[in-house]
């Protein structure tokens, strides 16, 4: 059978000196752990975005929040006049675009955009902005960003994986994710066989459990559904399976080891998310890779989960989480401790393009990300290729265009209207 992830226990023997003293008796593992943690935050301390091409400011004279059809936007319009853009979640935007005007747009204003790094964190103090910290805030957050670096790209003509640092790989591979509970096995196999057919992915990864709980149907449902997707797909294609926070610690361990048994890559979020001891019992006791940190909004809690091996694969939202500097800042804690990084994203609002931009400059990830179509009914196109933005036998190639790339239609974007504030 070809192998599709890494023994857990294989992979603390490989990290380096800090991280593998988790097995080691308690007075080094402490020692050694703290120094780990240094090297940590002097990691996440590093700038991110490569100022190196920009020689003169890009003061950011607007930011707006404007919408159409239930599709919302942000746009960020500079001094000279360049403009970047944003295409947000309709499914999340509506309950999250209030904390835009009051608590991001107006404290960034007037700012220098080459300062990113900093303004990311700086933002957060403005009107004691810190008490309201979670996926609303960061979100909004991650979409100014987004718009911030579109802009800066299209003032320096670069694109946005040149101002992340450059990319590493021109293009990427996918896992093509199916979200469905409430179908039989067979419905998901049959589901997951045509989005293969269609996206050319080379690995698939569905969900278990009945999310944060289980039924007796759900249970029943997982022992059918971890062998049968294997037996569906045979033995080379990489499967891994999203539990959302369902079981409890013996149940994780049980489905975990059925996930052994067949091969499957990773195992995400086994039990609640925000259990991380809970976590970190369960990948002590199995040796396929425990990820997660989709929920996660602290830069301190990923520190925990690296340093403390409750994770081996980071998953950090990239609009959930803040965007993608803070999300390279996981990246570098995770690059210092040997563990790869495999960032969540939601398929709407352009979710893979930024994807794509992020793991192309990321040296440590693994060879597939997560993809789920092109869902987005805002009329755009890669720019130079006149297409959307769509995964081809099986990757996802990074446009070089100035920005994120893409051009969203001027006769649409000409209707749209402010968002009241």
């Amino acid at each position: 059978m070809t192998r599709h992830r890494i023994d857990r226990r294989q992979l603390l023997k490989l990290l380096p000196a800090g991280a593998a003293v988790l097995a080691a008796p308690a007075v080094a593992a402490s020692t050694d752990r703290s120094a780990l943690k240094a090297r940590l935050r002097e990691a996440r301390g590093r700038p991110v975005l490569d100022r190196s091409a920009l020689d003169e400011p890009i003061v950011i004279d607007r930011l707006e929040m404007l919408r159409r059809d239930g599709q919302y936007f942000v746009r960020a319009t500079c001094t000279e006049g360049a403009t970047g853009w944003a295409l947000c979640n309709p499914g999340r935007m509506p309950s999250a675009f209030a904390i835009f005007p009051n608590r991001i747009a107006p404290y960034l204003v007037g700012k220098d955009a080459r300062d990113l790094d900093t303004l990311v964190d700086d933002v957060l103090l403005y009107r004691s902005s810190y008490k309201w910290q979670g996926l609303p805030y960061w979100s909004a957050l991650a979409r100014t960003e987004l718009a911030i670096l579109d802009l800066i790209g299209q003032r320096s003509g670069l694109p946005a994986h040149a101002l992340l640092g450059g990319k590493v790989r021109d293009s990427i591979g996918v896992y093509y994710a199916n979200g469905d509970r409430k179908h039989s096995a067979d419905w998901v196999v049959d589901r997951l066989k045509a989005s293969v057919a269609e996206s050319g992915a080379r690995a698939v990864k569905f969900k278990l459990g009945a999310r944060l709980r289980t039924t007796a149907a759900s249970t029943a449902r997982d022992l059918e559904l971890v062998p049968k997707v294997r037996d569906a797909f045979g033995d080379e294609m990489t499967i891994y399976a999203d539990a959302n926070s369902s079981y409890d610690v013996p149940e994780a361990i049980r489905i975990g080891r059925l996930m052994e048994e067949y091969d499957y890559g990773f195992f995400e979020e086994p039990v609640r998310f925000d259990y991380l001891e809970e976590t970190r019992e369960v990948a002590d006791a199995l040796s396929i890779p425990i990820a997660g940190g989709e929920q996660e909004s602290s830069l301190w809690r990923f520190e925990w989960m690296i340093a403390n091996a409750a994770v081996q694969i980071v998953q950090p939202d990239l609009i959930y989480f803040g965007g993608l500097l803070r999300s390279m800042r996981v990246a570098a804690m995770a690059r210092e401790a040997g563990i790869d990084i495999v960032p969540h994203i939601s398929p709407m609002g352009l979710g893979a393009l930024y994807m794509t931009h992020f793991a192309c400059a990321v040296g440590n990830t693994t060879d597939f990300q997560e993809y789920k179509g092109d869902p987005d009914e805002v009329p755009y196109e890669i720019a130079g290729t006149g297409e959307r933005f769509r995964a081809k036998d099986g990757r996802l190639t990074v446009p070089d265009a100035p920005g994120f790339g893409v051009r969203f239609d001027p006769d649409y974007l000409r209707g749209l209207e402010p968002v009241p504030t």
